[in-house]
């Protein structure tokens, strides 16, 4: 019987002027198994890509194959109380059928038996009491995910060993204060944080009138002593987000991102003053009484290049730990770093659950001084022979398609093409790259 029936059963006699009759309270019908959790996800994709590398169709790289990767995750969590949280999880990752070399660290690709992703204690509860303290193995996972990011394409993601404390300062505002390192996948290790790369950082988050919300952030790395980072300095990344759904209130949907970075890298034995700026913008309409409900939107990204890299500063966005994939299109062929970016997309919805997308992107060098970089932001496309004075890289078209099939099984396939610019003609081979991919993940 429940408290609320209970209470009108005792009350009542009262208010008809009678003793209250004496009704023993029921036993409890929950267990302590009701505090326990377990969630599970199964990923499988296969994948195919062809040029991604060298542009060159006579030329067979290593990952000019095709690949069958899979995941598992296992997750525990117990929630004793309101304001105390543990979580635990597992995760195994493969790759079959591939011929490239494994790259754990570096890359995205390789096996990882399995191995401890998650491990945290939240202590607080955000509805009672204002702060919230997280500490252990965790996500750090933010905005456009473009600085800090749980990678969702990638076959092992991301964690952090990191403190991260939250304080929800009103309805509208939470702020989060972090630090700690990030976790290195080892294939045939434990996965330890690197302990030459300390990450410290805020990430403010409020709603703001029209239905806008607006972020600010500022993160620090310090990567000098590291003998993993992709990118090894001393350096803060300092930048502001704003953001809007489309909704009942209106159809457009908008999203605007700048940043700055400060401090110093090393490029070889060279010191370098680092000063270097990032951005993107979005504007979206959709057509919310159409058939079908497309939605059309102008894009642009933007990261700086080095325009000199004589004079012992760098300008040349750095990575932090984003997601790399579909920021740039769905090949990863060109990264964050030294770009414009300016693209459509357009997506459909032609029957409930299923969501088609095309992209069409193209490529420009933002210094002709510097590179073009991969999705890592570090790693030249060619090198020496790209440092000359084109601009325009290459288009690339992508299509892809997502689908809620079950409640718990969800579908994601895709193609796409980047076809040669100048830039990469006058540098070596321009053969197209090509990529296919479907994807099939099991949440419970």
């Amino acid at each position: 019987m429940k408290a609320t029936t209970l209470l009108m059963l005792t009350a009542a006699p009262v208010f008809a002027g009678a003793p209250a009759p004496q009704i023993d309270a029921p036993a409890s019908s929950g267990s302590w198994l009701d505090d326990f959790k377990i969630d599970a996800e199964i990923r499988t994709r296969a994948e195919w890509t062809d040029n991604l590398r060298d542009f060159n169709d006579d030329k067979n790289a290593s990952d000019d194959d095709g690949w069958l990767a899979t995941r598992a995750r296992l997750g525990l969590g117990w929630t004793p109380e309101k304001w105390l949280k543990v979580y635990v999880q597992g995760q195994d990752s493969r790759e079959f059928f591939s011929g490239r070399p494994h790259d754990t660290l570096g890359g995205a690709n390789g096996d990882d038996s399995f191995d401890l992703r998650q491990a945290y204690l939240q202590l607080g509860d955000l509805k009672q009491f204002p702060l919230q303290l997280t500490l252990g193995r965790q996500p750090l996972d933010y905005g456009s995910k473009r600085v800090l990011a749980d990678p969702v394409w990638g076959n092992y993601g991301r964690t952090f060993d990191a403190a991260k404390l939250t304080w929800q300062v009103n309805k509208d505002w939470t702020v989060d204060a972090f630090a700690g390192n990030v976790v290195t996948i080892e294939e045939d290790a434990f996965n330890d944080g690197d302990h030459g790369a300390d990450l410290v950082g805020l990430y403010a988050s409020g709603k703001i009138p029209c239905g806008q919300t607006l972020d600010f952030y500022a993160v620090h790395l310090d990567s000098e002593e590291s003998k993993m980072a992709a990118v090894k300095g001393d350096f803060w990344t300092i930048g502001s987000r704003l953001f809007k759904k489309a909704g009942k209130d209106s159809p457009w949907d908008w999203e605007l991102e700048a940043m700055v970075q400060t401090g110093n890298v090393y490029s070889g034995k060279k010191d370098l003053d680092l000063l270097a700026f990032g951005g993107q913008a979005t504007l979206g309409y959709t057509f919310q009484h159409t058939p079908w409900t497309p939605r059309i939107s102008a894009n642009y990204s933007y990261a700086s290049g080095d325009d000199d890299r004589t004079d012992g500063d760098q300008h040349r966005l750095q990575p932090v730990y984003p997601s790399t994939h579909t920021m740039n299109g769905l090949l990863d062929s060109v990264g964050w770093a030294n770009i414009h970016d300016p693209y459509l997309e357009l997506t459909v919805v032609p029957v409930k659950d299923w969501k088609v997308g095309v992209q069409a992107h193209a490529f420009f060098r933002a210094e002709t001084g510097d590179f073009v970089y991969r999705a890592n932001g570090s790693t030249p496309i060619r090198m020496p022979a790209g440092y000359n004075g084109d601009t325009f890289v290459g288009t690339e078209l992508d299509l892809y398609v997502q689908s809620n099939l079950t409640k718990n099984l969800e579908l994601l396939a895709g193609v796409g093409a980047l076809f040669a610019g100048e830039y990469l003609d006058n540098t070596g081979t321009d053969d197209t790259a090509k990529t296919a991919y479907l994807q099939l993940t099991y949440k419970y």
